[in-house]
């Protein structure tokens, strides 16, 4: 051993056992003469209590002591996480084979036998120590190769081995819960010229740049907080090259792989700035779903591929499936989202209401305010149509402030107008119940317009408000603060508890239509809906009928005490001009 070893050993702390007092003293003084620090211990319960606190580099454990034997204290401590590569040292009588032969069962390193030659523990201690290093090293080194073998050394991100590996299992798992994978093949456009101007090593640091991109897209995705945490539910590799990867499982809806796909254009599409120099890439990303396009690892790769190539045919920095049927449902939703983001701008929206009537008075009383677009291109466009995908980009914010105003101020000229004071109920979507200004902009809204706070009432779904129950319940209270009526919309199909309902600060239910349409014949959502308006009874709160079509469904909601109707029966959904027709002659409501 070198000059340099010995002094690399050099205060290493040794922790020794031995129930032998001349024992300790002949190896404390061995050891320290050599430059080791000595941690002594006169039993197996001491040992144990000074390796923990101390954490000694070697131990020498005589086998035979009172209390814990040796054998016993290094079992403790090769339990323990931090004592695996300790190195223990048993010493043993010198013909003591069976001690000898224990010793290496449970663990220890070596032996000593008695006598001890005392010039030659410090140089089996360093030994020990080296070898200890060893073991270490090779250790590291087997890490670093396996690191090697799954993963790209220049991005950090997997490889083509473990990427394969990966979606192979999620196939599998896919096939049993009936689940769709998603695999998407992503090559960056015109990469070469980037490598050829400015050089590998810029290209390179694009290419890390790049794969941080991918992977912070993945993990702010709203598809993949679905997966459990303990559940790999995404990956992210890189093939070579300019060429990544990535497979999405867990897919219950194709959509959600064409949100993640345009969300990884837009963000790898904007530009990247390294030292002086600022450079633009895009990505050209084919699409392949299983089962649809392939059941095994291979065929949806090398669809995916295939794809690809079809997507740098079509103009690049776009997607495109593998399957032209989910080419063109994608393209839609697309083209539908970018019409709807210029529909405000461009005055496409417009309010409807539809009344909501009092069927004991013979009047309305209130008007619902349903927001309705109408696109040059696509005509007529549902609201079950693009509201998701108003909630899933967040134009919803934008879209519900502007129905909000618009409403109040409509109910506000009728006001003026007439002197009616018809209610105006408006719909909330979650997201906009969520947003921590939603109390102001409402206050706001109300004092701009002059509205009367009691003229507004704000509609929210039982999904909306049984989520953060607590947190909720202080928000909707803050709403009703201001004057403004809540209600809870499509009451009956989510999922609310009784004893949470008590406590919202709201003054209407409003019956789903679901229970409406089959009230005549069916006596399960008869007792339901009359179950309903008694609960609404109890809570001293106000109840609507909703999609009330019939007389048969009006005369069953009048002998369950029910008079708030609202449905196709009085009126459909009417704009402004010709709900004011009906407001100004409430004779033509027909009496049952």
């Amino acid at each position: 051993m070198s000059n340099t070893e010995l002094n690399l050993y050099n205060k290493s702390k040794v922790l020794i056992c031995d129930d032998d007092p001349t024992y300790l003293i002949l190896m404390r003084d061995t050891l320290e003469a050599q430059g080791f620090e000595v941690i002594e211990a006169a039993d197996g319960d001491t040992a144990l209590i000074k390796y923990f606190t101390m954490q000694p580099d070697v131990i020498l454990l005589d086998v035979e002591m009172p209390g814990l034997s040796g054998y016993e204290v290094c079992q403790q401590i090769r339990a323990h996480k931090s004592g695996k590569d300790v190195p223990i040292l048993m010493v043993t009588g010198a013909d003591d084979y069976k001690s000898i032969l224990k010793s290496y069962e449970i663990g220890a390193t070596d032996f000593l036998p008695k006598p001890i030659r005392w010039p030659m523990i410090a140089h089996r201690v360093r030994y020990m120590l080296r070898s200890r290093d060893a073991l270490r090293e090779l250790k590291d080194s087997q890490q670093k190769l396996k690191y090697l073998a799954y993963y790209d050394s220049l991005t950090g991100l997997a490889n083509r081995e473990s990427f394969n590996q990966h979606l192979e299992k999620f196939l599998l798992l896919a096939e049993r819960s009936n689940h769709h994978v998603g695999v998407l093949f992503i090559d960056l456009d015109r990469f070469k010229r980037i490598n050829d101007t400015l050089g590998h090593g810029f290209g390179d640091r694009v290419l890390q740049k790049v794969a941080k991109v991918l992977e912070s897209n993945l993990r702010n995705s709203d598809l993949l907080a679905r997966g459990s945490d303990e559940i790999l539910t995404s990956e992210v590799a890189r093939l070579g090259g300019d060429e990544f990867t990535v497979f999405l499982s867990q897919v219950d809806y194709i959509d959600d792989i064409a949100q993640v796909a345009q969300r990884i254009i837009q963000s790898l599409s904007k530009p990247i700035k390294i030292d002086q120099f600022e450079v633009t890439v895009t990505p050209s990303i084919g699409i392949s779903v299983y089962p649809e396009d392939g059941l095994n690892v291979t065929n949806l790769m090398k669809n995916a591929d295939v794809a690809m190539y079809h997507a740098k045919d079509q103009g690049r920095c776009c997607f495109k499936f593998y399957s032209d049927s989910l080419n063109c449902r994608a393209r839609e939703r697309l083209e539908l989202e970018q019409e709807l983001r210029k529909a405000i701008e461009n005055n496409e929206f417009a309010l409807h209401y539809q009344p909501q009537i009092d069927v004991s008075a013979d009047k309305i009383v209130s008007v619902e305010a349903l927001i309705r677009w109408h696109n040059p291109k696509h005509g007529f466009v549902s609201p079950a149509e693009f509201i998701p995908i108003a909630e899933e980009t967040g134009l919803i914010i934008e879209i519900g402030e502007w129905v909000l105003k618009k409403a109040c101020q409509q109910a506000k000229f009728w006001l003026d107008e007439y002197g009616s004071e018809y209610r105006v109920s408006v719909n909330l979507s979650s997201v906009q119940f969520k947003r921590g200004s939603l109390v102001g902009y409402i206050q706001k809204v109300l004092k701009e317009t002059g509205l009367p706070a009691n003229l507004l009432e704000l509609e929210l779904t039982e999904s909306a408000i049984m989520t953060d129950v607590e947190e909720n319940i202080i928000r909707l209270q803050q709403i009703k603060e201001l004057g403004v009526g809540i209600a809870i919309d499509d009451f009956g199909t989510g999922y609310s508890s009784l004893s949470y309902l008590k406590k919202f600060p709201i003054n209407t239910l409003k019956i789903d239509r679901s229970f409406i349409t089959d009230i005549a014949t069916s006596a399960d959502d008869a007792a339901i809906v009359k179950a309903i308006i008694a609960l609404a009874e109890t809570l001293n709160l106000a109840v609507i009928a909703e999609g009330v079509e019939t007389t048969g469904q009006l005369q069953i909601l009048r002998g369950f005490n029910c008079s708030l109707i609202q449905g196709y029966l009085f009126s459909k959904p009417l704009n402004a001009n010709d709900l004011e027709a009906l407001l100004i002659n409430e004779s033509h409501l027909v009496t049952y």
